[in-house]
């Protein structure tokens, strides 16, 4: 007989009952299953992260617009004024016109944004304009988006983009530059996004009570500007800082007027929309004849006319060069509406489906003795 001994006995239990290995993981479905609920939740944040962003722009624009709120206040504190919306003293029939010398255009002032260049800190584009102004000095008969384009000495002024604060971040940038022989400019840089309030009619609004806006043209007689002495004839003060609209003209109230809104810089080379060097309608000026984002065509004095009627963003536009009839929009790139930037310096967003005729035609003017109730 054999005898087993304990521990040879304890380790044949051992070996008899091992505990099976157990293997975790996913199984195949279980896999596409969580893959598929990771999709949805994508899907449901992604549009939500979108809209956030899009807040975070539209935010930034309303503070872009209030820094220009800001300079024309400060520009008023200097000046008791708002500055001109653009200077004029050529013959009476071109006092509308924004082309260049070749389209008979050359007797021509400066316009509003250049002249908030000191109040955005923005003190070397502004030396750059003064240097460009005392250049042409000994020139009556000139027009500063020719003259200061072209001298090579002083950097070409308006072939480039501004620094970035006069675009709206929502808008996609444009790196065009406007050309166009026939109207009389070139080479000059496009990509602005903020306009100033010419009223609620065309580009002659500023004559008439009814459509005066914010900003028009300083329309003066040439002895008011030149200066001839023998035969020698020099041009004087073309800012006219003094000249703007003045608080007291704001028969509305600052702060049931419209001062500035958004524009969208587009179309090609011929077409005038966002150059900020230019005074002309859709470059830094806008009417409230139509609604914002509105689908009638702009009517523009150079105007790209291929664009579609059904294009996204609504661009497309009719051109108009012999008559003032023209007009351009308030446009963004924002959903629904645009920012606007009231006289008193505050931003409010306007819808699209605005009242015209009983809301955002009376916030355009300022002499209406209209008050703005509805938002």
């Amino acid at each position: 007989m054999s005898i087993v001994s304990p521990v040879t006995r304890t380790i044949e239990s051992k070996s008899t009952h091992r505990t099976p290995i157990q293997r975790v993981g996913f199984t195949l479905v279980e896999l596409l299953v969580v893959i598929a609920i990771i999709g949805v939740l994508v899907g449901l944040l992604l549009p939500a992260v979108q809209a956030a962003r899009e807040a975070a722009r539209r935010m930034q624009c309303q503070n872009n617009m209030k820094q220009f709120g800001l300079a024309m206040h400060n520009h008023m504190a200097a000046f008791e004024a708002f500055p001109p919306g653009s200077v004029n003293y050529d013959e009476a029939g071109n006092r509308y016109k924004t082309g260049g010398w070749q389209h008979g255009q050359n007797e021509m002032g400066w316009h509003w944004l250049p002249m908030l260049f000191p109040y955005m800190e923005q003190t070397g584009m502004w030396e750059r304009v003064n240097q460009c102004e005392d250049d042409r000095a000994d020139d009556h008969t000139s027009n500063p988006c020719d003259h200061c384009e072209s001298i090579d000495a002083q950097g070409n002024l308006g072939r480039e983009q501004l620094t970035g604060f006069d675009k709206c971040p929502s808008a996609p940038s444009d790196y065009t530059q406007f050309s166009d022989s026939s109207y009389g400019l070139e080479a000059l840089a496009k990509g602005n996004n903020y306009a100033a309030c010419w009223g609620s009619g065309d580009m002659l609004s500023w004559e008439q009570k009814e459509t005066r806006g914010a900003f028009g043209t300083y329309y003066v007689d040439q002895d008011k500007i030149i200066t001839t002495v023998g035969s020698s004839t020099t041009a004087g003060d073309r800012f006219q800082n003094r000249n703007g609209m003045k608080s007291r003209d704001f028969l509305d109230g600052l702060s049931n007027t419209m001062a500035m809104s958004e524009i969208i810089s587009g179309g090609g080379a011929d077409d005038i929309r966002g150059v900020w060097m230019s005074p002309a309608m859709g470059a830094t000026i806008f009417s409230a004849y139509a609604n914002p984002n509105s689908s009638e065509k702009d009517v523009l004095a150079a105007c790209d006319e291929d664009i579609l009627e059904d294009s996204k963003p609504r661009l497309a536009c009719l051109e108009e060069r012999d008559t003032a009839a023209v007009y351009a929009a308030a446009r963004s790139h924002h959903v629904g509406g645009v920012n606007v930037l009231m006289a008193d310096g505050a931003v409010r967003f306007v819808t699209d489906s605005v009242d015209n005729l009983n809301i955002w035609r009376p916030m355009s003017t300022a002499q209406n003795h209209e008050v703005i109730t509805e938002d």
